[in-house]
């Protein structure tokens, strides 16, 4: 019988070690994983900083658009008032001219 007992121990031993190599390659398997997951979160959030930084770029040359397209439209309103004011003179006979005859 003790022969028995230490076969039975031995398989059981045996079956043990087994069982804790798969774990532990499960085990390995989960950590891969994670690695990898917070290789991509890493990435991500330095993608993400990029994109930040970009978006504020473009706000930056929006508000430059919109600050240059007021001085356009200032320009033009300038222009279409000294128009105006010739017409008027022209109309009202200023802008006549004399000459002798």
């Amino acid at each position: 019988m003790a022969a028995t007992s230490d076969s039975d121990e031995s398989k059981i031993a045996s079956h043990t070690l087994a069982y804790l190599r798969s774990l532990d390659r499960k085990l390995d398997l989960v950590v891969d994983v994670l690695q990898r997951q917070g290789e991509r979160l890493t990435r991500l959030e330095r993608d993400q900083g990029e994109t930040r930084r970009d978006l504020g770029e473009i706000r930056r040359d929006i508000t430059e658009v919109k600050g240059d397209i007021a001085l356009l439209d200032n320009k033009v309103v300038t222009a279409q008032t000294e128009i105006l004011m010739v017409l008027h003179r022209l109309e009202h006979g200023e802008g006549e001219v004399k000459t002798e005859a």
